[in-house]
């Protein structure tokens, strides 16, 4: 029997049971050494029995919305933290581990999924692996730190306004939002069921490319264009940006032309106008979840959450109907604007990650500036990849790559050839 991948397992169990326990408990809402190490004995077992596990010795934090049989699915709430646990592991988690992978971990985030900057007051909100006391983006906060700290491999988390991808700007990893059906979100707690995917996060994009293969119901495998034609985005995206994100993307454009690349300007005033369609939609979406839980989460919940779901309760019917007739447009009118274009590219956040501190002084102002660009790719019903940007210190993934609903597959072989 190898050593070697259990060797790896009790390591970075040594480094997690190192960290302070109040910043342990900050990344992972749950965490067991024994069951962690059982099942990467059983997992050594099954390589030893010569079975194929193309993601053999990959440690994988789960995100506290899947569903993972023994483990409560709290939703980062004390609301449903004393739930029974689940039967049966998820769809994506059942997949990971038939291919491999190790689940190390439950990985903690903003109450039910809903904010972009990772605050939690009843575990406590971890910070950026980059900046000391740094905001490390939400929802999936715990998923992306734990991955730039080193203690997984990769992680899994949800998006519905952009955390997956807020979250690996923060910490300087790659995060993927798919196209909504891409991944079976059976067995993921919702938030927004419109909006909501299921993706996963990886330090590297061959990595998060092969987790992403392993969760989607159809291959990822396509040809690209040697030459791509790549949408630069205005009047969304790139309107409001701070002077330094200003400059990393002219940086960026730069670098992109001088691979021979072509950078197409394209007029999105109309899909950017619309941002604040999501908010009535994710709102009133969360509402019918909560509804009946409404006077049990002013005494057990986030208040910051509460707020917005209460949103929906100012909403009539003919507003709500409205909005979600406009987004169909919207989705129509970004699937035209694209038309001949490979990717659009664009900056994953409209400024630099603020502070813990500046977050939870400002908390409504920072908290939309984080979601602003990102939640747009969900308002168009689009996928998108969040990547490092070269040459940035500390090295926050800056740089977006957005594309259609359906053009996942495009987008990783774009990303692979914008970073060979």
């Amino acid at each position: 029997m190898s050593t070697e991948f259990l060797s790896k397992v009790d390591a970075a169990i040594a480094r997690a049971l190192a960290l302070p326990q109040a910043e342990r408990r900050a990344i992972f809402t749950a965490f067991s050494p024994e069951r962690i190490r059982a099942e990467a004995e059983a997992l050594q077992a099954r390589k030893d029995a010569g079975e194929d596990l193309p993601l053999f010795g990959t440690l994988v934090s789960v995100k506290d919305l899947y569903d993972e049989a023994g483990e409560v699915t709290g939703a980062g709430s004390r609301l449903l933290a004393e739930r029974e646990p689940a039967t049966h592991d998820c769809a994506s988690v059942a997949k990971l581990k038939q291919a491999g992978a190790l689940m190390f971990g439950r990985s903690s985030m903003s109450e039910f999924a809903y904010s972009g900057v990772g605050l939690n007051p009843h575990h406590g909100t971890p910070s950026s692996a980059l900046v000391q006391g740094g905001m490390p983006g939400g929802s999936s906060s715990g998923a992306a730190v734990c991955v730039a700290l080193g203690l997984t491999d990769a992680a899994i988390g949800t998006d519905t306004g952009g955390s997956l991808r807020i979250p690996a700007a923060a910490n300087g990893i790659w995060g993927f939002k798919p196209s909504q059906g891409l991944i079976d979100d059976s067995g993921v707690h919702p938030l927004a069921p419109t909006y909501d995917v299921p993706g996963p996060m990886a330090a590297s994009l061959p990595l998060t490319r092969a987790l992403a293969e392993v969760m989607a119901v159809q291959g990822l495998s396509t040809s690209v264009p040697e030459t791509l034609r790549l949408a630069i985005p205005a009047g969304a995206f790139t309107d409001g940006l701070s002077p330094e994100v200003a400059a990393l993307f002219e940086a960026e454009k730069a670098r992109l032309m001088e691979m021979g690349h072509e950078l197409v300007p394209v007029d999105m005033s109309a899909i950017g106008a619309a941002v604040g369609l999501n908010k009535i939609i994710v709102s009133v979406e969360a509402h019918r979840i909560y509804a009946d839980d409404l006077d049990r989460l002013e005494e057990l919940g986030d208040p910051r959450v509460l707020s917005r779901i209460r949103f929906a309760e100012t909403l009539s019917d003919a507003e709500i109907a409205e909005a979600y007739d406009k987004r169909a447009a919207i989705v129509a009118q970004f699937d035209a604007a694209m038309e001949g274009l490979d990717a659009l590219v664009a900056p994953t956040l409209m400024r630099l990650p603020p502070s813990i501190a500046e977050v939870e002084a400002e908390f409504d102002r920072l908290n939309m500036e984080m979601l602003r660009n990102t939640s747009l790719v969900n308002l168009v019903d689009g996928c998108a990849l969040a990547m490092p940007t070269p040459g940035l210190t500390p090295a926050f993934s800056m740089t977006m790559l957005v594309g259609v609903k359906g053009a996942d597959a495009a987008l990783f072989a774009i990303a692979e050839r914008l970073t060979a």
